[in-house]
């Protein structure tokens, strides 16, 4: 007969306790078999007992919170608890099951190939480099004035605080889910999420010129930079560098990007409505297509006389 375990199930890392001899007692008191520290649980909680025929049956002890045995709740009498079977003591979680039970496959990081930077010091480093250095740069084109250098440090401060704390933050998720402080990871993907919106902006604006319409940048900075960018970083740090789950690693990933694409979203109702009541730009440009690449070819310079002529008023001589 196979060996029966209890499972405590805990954030990240469960503990196993095998079940040997019985009866076991489960609770807070230092005298049980199996100890908790949960203070939803009682002093003693639950006894597992088995019978001559190798059958496991859990019997309730608590008077406070009382104990739940696969969703129904236990009275005072022992109930016949089949394998697997899933218990909650108070708010403690726990599974029995058999020691022959098939365990999930191993999650294998993946931080190797284009996701290196992800785990790497030095390339995160490197990473961190860049960004700064394009904040600089994009500091100094979007200045008219000539400044001094005191002037593009002081700004660079507060991108520097916000990649910090959202670092630390990140840092932090991943303590909860692995028990590990992953602050490597954290800070490249914090980088690329400043860095990024920075390369879409100057790719929009080049497509903007040689499209004659804003639409290109609205559709790289709104779509991909506001909306999508978040919530993909986050994604790629779950999945590939913590080895979560794929339906884990998104619902985390879309629960975090929340709040700020929420914001985000009621910031561009608010623009929108106000761009329906005036807009600075020229009537012309909001008339014209993304797709209008001025495909004729420009007037000979004679010809362009000869209608110029044409167009103007004759000279007269008094």
């Amino acid at each position: 007969m196979a060996k029966m375990i209890l499972e405590i199930q805990s954030r990240g890392l469960n503990q196993y306790h095998r079940l040997e001899s019985f009866p076991v007692t489960v609770g807070r008191a230092l005298d049980n078999d199996i100890i908790l520290s949960d203070a939803s649980v009682s002093a003693h909680h639950l006894r597992l007992e088995q019978d001559e025929a190798g059958q496991l049956f859990a019997h309730n002890l608590s008077d406070e919170n009382g104990t739940r045995m696969n969703g129904h709740k236990l009275g005072q009498q022992p109930v016949l608890a089949p394998i697997p079977s899933l218990l909650l003591l108070g708010n403690r979680k726990m599974r029995l099951v058999s020691s022959e039970m098939p365990v999930e496959m191993t999650h294998v990081s993946r931080c190797s190939g284009i996701f290196t930077p992800l785990c790497k010091p030095l390339w995160a480093g490197l990473l961190l480099l860049l960004t700064i250095v394009s904040l600089l740069v994009d500091a100094y084109l979007d200045t008219s004035l000539q400044k001094e250098p005191l002037f593009y440090l002081s700004g660079l401060l507060p991108n520097l605080l916000w990649i910090l704390l959202w670092t630390l933050l990140i840092g932090g998720i991943s303590r909860l889910v692995t028990h590990r402080w992953e602050f490597v990871p954290a800070l490249s993907v914090v980088s690329l999420f400043t860095l990024i919106p920075l390369i879409l902006q100057e790719l929009g604006s080049w497509l903007d010129y040689f499209l004659t319409s804003d639409r290109p940048s609205t559709w790289l900075l709104v779509g991909i930079g506001d909306f999508l960018l978040l919530p993909i970083l986050l994604y790629a740090y779950l999945h590939w560098v913590l080895s979560q789950k794929r339906t884990h690693a998104l619902g985390i990933a879309l629960l975090l990007s929340a709040l700020p694409l929420g914001l985000r979203g009621m910031n561009m109702l608010d623009e929108m409505a106000a761009d329906s009541e005036f807009s600075a730009d020229p009537y012309y440009n909001q008339t014209l297509s993304s797709l209008n690449m001025h495909a004729k070819p420009a007037l000979p310079l004679d010809e362009y006389l000869k209608k110029a002529a044409q167009e103007l008023p004759p000279l007269t001589t008094e």
